[in-house]
């Protein structure tokens, strides 16, 4: 049932015009592109396990989400997880899970930037605070809580909260400080690659 819904979804980024037409507006060379699915899938090796089937590492997707855009980054980040399908040991239907939370991360990453996009002040400090810093500490809390929640029934509440959900503090101030400093380097050097950002309207 998950591996269907899955598949729906993909099938529904592949075989939607608009995102096709939208593929050609982006200026991300694909080699950037794939560079990008190698090392996402590098940083979700190098993994702390504290549970069986809990583990803590960096997301990196509001990177993902706001150089690609959230349709060509659910697609890309089904790559990530069949790179780490052919890399690990873990049981499929713990990767499809991992697919759909990864999923569900990148949609409220876009959500938060488009609230502060129409909401907030246009700024670039806005932009990179708001919209990558803050942006990704929250996505990997919401991830966090997501897999807690898959192993609810593995777990007592007590060894979830000793085990894993202390960490999540822990975890979340250096996933903002990678997401941040890497799209504060991205804005600067190569802010044509960056999909959500427009140099006419944050640096004006």
């Amino acid at each position: 049932m998950l591996a269907a819904f899955c598949l729906l979804l993909i099938a529904a980024l592949v075989f939607n015009r608009d995102f096709w037409r939208d593929l050609q507006q982006k200026a991300v060379p694909w080699p950037v592109a794939g560079a990008s699915v190698c090392v996402l899938a590098l940083l979700w090796q190098t993994d702390a396990t504290v549970l069986d089937a809990l583990s803590i590492h960096f997301l990196a997707l509001t990177i993902l989400v706001l150089l690609f855009g959230l349709r060509l980054s659910c697609l890309l980040f089904v790559l990530v997880m069949a790179l780490q399908w052919l890399m690990t040991t873990l049981p499929l239907d713990q990767l499809l899970w991992n697919l759909v939370f990864g999923w569900l991360v990148l949609a409220l990453n876009y959500a938060v930037y488009l609230l502060c996009f129409h909401y907030l002040q246009r700024q670039l400090f806005i932009y990179l605070f708001v919209g990558a810093f803050l942006n990704s500490a929250l996505g990997l809390v919401v991830f966090m809580l997501l897999q807690t929640w898959l192993q609810a029934d593995q777990y007592s509440s007590h060894q979830l909260y000793e085990g894993y959900l202390i960490f999540i503090p822990l975890a979340a101030l250096p996933e903002a400080l990678l997401n941040g400093m890497a799209m504060t380097l991205l804005v600067i050097y190569k802010p044509e690659w960056v999909y959500t950002f427009y140099q006419r309207i944050y640096l004006s």
